[in-house]
């Protein structure tokens, strides 16, 4: 799809006084991604390489107690970290954009594969606790799977203002989540986590940098956005279905580091192609331009950080 046909789809929608997000819903039911859901494999084979990361930070996942930030229209993230031996798993969004046909259906694929989601998490997850759990949720009944799996769901939220208590959770997560949060708004949630988190706690968030219009439209590049001024993209942007805070790598550290927090471990992937059109004169809007290429270029954040004490 071309990237400005989404954007306009994506601002009628956004511009609605009410309805908005069934109305989205309905339009990528039919025309979008949502036409044939993925499967849920791609997002159980990234919890467990979250559960990895933990599990080589000394934080194994095993019992956690986990908030996600940004719960979008599935749970296949949390499903994942119950299966690894996750606890509790409390997990917020602005908007309610669950949808349980979705959660069903990720389930009823998850049954017909085991082998196959059984291959990504038996390598380091206690065999026995890993298919009790599965059994567990083929066997649940639909409307029961949430409670199943120990997800505790809360829409509309506010990540910077969670009814839990100081020292309640052990993990605080996102995946492609804080991309989509405003700045301001991002200090909050990172200061309410160290609130939440407990004594060796941490905060490990899995980031996307790249102008998200390149994943449908393969004519842009993922540095695409960065030509624009900010007034500029919001034109394009300025909705709760397109909005990109268009930050980059560094300005994610200096965020972290800012909100007290000590960086553990943190790992950045670099798009070529973007490396190779800034290298033959990518037009940058001027707050881009004295960034070093890579910064500009990372198209793939994870930053794993626990409080400073």
């Amino acid at each position: 799809m071309n990237w400005k046909l989404k954007s306009a789809i994506q601002r009628a929608c956004g511009a609605l006084p009410w309805g908005s997000d069934g109305i989205y819903y309905g339009i990528q039911r039919v025309f979008g991604r949502l036409r044939e859901p993925e499967p849920p494999l791609a997002m159980l084979s990234e919890a467990a390489n979250l559960a990895r990361w933990l599990q080589d930070a000394g934080v194994p996942v095993t019992g956690k107690r986990i908030l996600e930030v940004g719960t979008g229209r599935r749970v296949d993230l949390p499903f994942g970290l119950f299966l690894a031996g996750a606890g509790p798993i409390y997990t917020c969004d602005r908007h309610p954009y669950l949808r349980l046909s979705l959660v069903s259906r990720s389930v009823k694929y998850m049954c017909a594969h085991r082998a196959e989601i059984a291959a990504g998490f038996l390598p380091f997850v206690e065999a026995g606790l890993f298919h009790s759990r599965l059994e567990s949720l083929c066997r649940a009944d639909p409307q029961r799977l949430l409670g199943i799996a120990q997800i505790r769901y809360a829409a509309p939220a506010d990540a910077a203002s969670v009814p839990l208590g100081d020292g309640s959770i052990d993990v605080h997560l996102s995946y492609t989540v804080l991309e989509h949060i405003p700045p301001r708004a991002l200090a909050g949630i990172l200061n309410e986590a160290r609130r939440l988190l407990s004594p060796g706690g941490v905060a490990l968030h899995h980031i996307d940098p790249s102008d998200h219009f390149s994943h449908i439209d393969s004519s842009i590049s993922a540095i695409n956005f960065l030509q624009f001024s900010e007034q500029q993209w919001r034109r394009h942007a300025g909705n709760r279905f397109a909005y990109h805070n268009r930050l980059r790598s560094s300005h994610y550290r200096a965020l972290f580091e800012n909100c007290g927090y000590e960086i553990l471990r943190c790992e950045e992937t670099v798009d070529r192609r973007s490396l190779e059109l800034l290298r033959s004169g990518f037009p940058l809007d001027p707050q881009f331009r004295s960034m070093p290429p890579e910064v500009l270029c990372c198209s793939v954040l994870r930053v794993l950080a626990r409080p400073r004490v």
